[in-house]
């Protein structure tokens, strides 16, 4: 399912956790047997820590109040490292959400900027999405942004700038006159896995649902179809309406 609009009032969820560096858990705390989880659902308030949470709790419950995350029963806190780009490369304090969402999708820790791919030598990494897709799983992701942004894109793509969003922007990203880099190598005709759209669209997630649709219009690399149509003819529904969602066929993806 490829959706632009509606999505945009969901919650950002790519499989399971609660903001950058913020996780929920939820636990049985009495005796009886624990029933194994059919499902895992990472819930990602991208850009959000606790001192985010406190602000959103100081206006919506006032001083002394609490909400409903302050009542679940475990809550941890992670921190996740960035490095230098290069292998071996030292920690740097500064972040983004290419590098924290690659770390969360995989374990491993890679530079700024990077789409599930190593620090250095750009070699892929194996996402939690990947492996849950290996052990026979369904799939999905789900934004209230595109679905080619950093957070969304680092469970199901693979590449070594996050602004390589579509086709057009492999070849050259400015941004107010300041080069900020290119993703040629990674293009089809080099071997390459192609832009971050281009991946979703051959992806064999079941769900890709949020914004980007501009992303998707555009005519896949060396080609005059769109995105859009290359992930038809890999099964996916495109709904662009309400109505349109809510008659989607649940048998397909």
């Amino acid at each position: 399912m490829l959706y632009p609009e509606i999505m945009r009032r969901a919650l950002l969820a790519c499989y399971a956790l609660l903001a950058t560096g913020s996780a929920l858990t939820f636990a049985q705390t009495d005796s009886a047997a624990v029933e194994q989880a059919r499902h895992v659902i990472l819930i990602i308030g991208d850009g959000m820590d606790d001192q985010q949470i406190t602000i959103a709790r100081n206006y919506l419950a006032g001083a002394g109040g609490r909400l409903l995350l302050d009542d679940m029963p475990l809550r941890s806190t992670s921190q996740v490292m960035t490095i230098e780009d290069k292998i071996g490369g030292k920690p740097i304090y500064v972040a983004d959400s290419a590098n924290t969402a690659t770390t969360m999708a995989s374990g491993v820790i890679t530079s700024r900027g990077r789409i599930a791919t190593t620090a250095g030598d750009n070699q892929p990494i194996r996402t939690i999405v990947e492996m849950a897709e290996a052990a026979g799983y369904k799939t999905g992701i789900v934004s209230t942004a595109s679905v080619t942004d950093a957070t969304p894109a680092s469970f199901a793509a693979h590449i070594s700038l996050r602004l390589c969003e579509n086709p057009e922007t492999m070849l050259d990203i400015t941004y107010k006159d300041i080069y900020l880099g290119n993703c040629l190598s990674e293009r089809k005709a080099e071997g390459g896995l192609g832009s971050i759209a281009e991946q979703l669209a051959s992806s064999d997630l079941d769900v890709i649902l949020g914004g980007g649709m501009k992303h998707f219009s555009m005519a896949v690399e060396g080609g005059t179809v769109s995105v859009a149509d290359t992930a038809v003819d890999n099964g996916f529904q495109l709904l662009t309406s309400r109505a349109e969602l809510a008659s989607a066929s649940h048998d397909k993806r």
